[in-house]
């Protein structure tokens, strides 16, 4: 069902339509981001919560995350994906695979798994997984903007970036 941009997950400035769905004790949300290339299909954000807290959450299936989205986008095939990239952040391990025309056109087909340490996940959740695939005229790093510690580290509430809540620690005092 059709979800405000209010309730999504994660905020990103260019979400479209948020879908949501409930299955098998799941959520799970789709955003749809805008496409202004040429490359069929569309740019989204699916995030998947399960598990629950103090769980055995598994490993991080990506294949099995793609299957909610009809499986490996195009451009992208099961070999691209074994390759790719993977680095740390403020919010900690992205991999991301990387497709270009060589004349402007980058698509990143990116995931993350977030546990709650560096962000909020949705209540009663051990952990919510995110799959991305975004296609832009621009660089790797416009592709991966909207999962970037900026566009994912708190939910779409309307907030700024300045004024977004903080992963504080419970021990965590204040400032002098």
């Amino acid at each position: 069902m059709v979800q405000p941009q209010s309730d999504a997950w994660l905020s990103t400035r260019n979400a479209q339509v948020v879908f949501e769905r409930r299955f098998r004790g799941r959520s799970e949300q789709h955003i749809l981001l805008p496409n202004r290339t040429a490359v069929s299909g569309e740019n989204y954000i699916l995030l998947r919560s399960h598990g629950s807290r103090g769980a055995n959450i598994g490993r991080f299936r990506p294949f099995e995350l793609l299957k909610s989205a009809g499986g490996i986008p195009y451009p992208f095939t099961a070999a691209a994906i074994r390759g790719m990239t993977t680095e740390t952040d403020a919010l900690g391990q992205i991999d991301w695979a990387l497709w270009t025309n060589y004349s402007g056109l980058t698509c990143v087909l990116a995931f993350r798994r977030f546990d709650g340490a560096n962000r909020t996940i949705p209540a009663g959740a051990g952990a919510m997984d995110l799959a991305m695939r975004n296609c832009v005229y621009g660089t790797v790093e416009e592709a991966l903007a909207p999962i970037s510690p900026q566009g994912a580290s708190f939910a779409a509430t309307g907030l700024t970036e300045e004024s977004a809540p903080k992963m504080l620690s419970p021990l965590a005092g204040p400032l002098p």
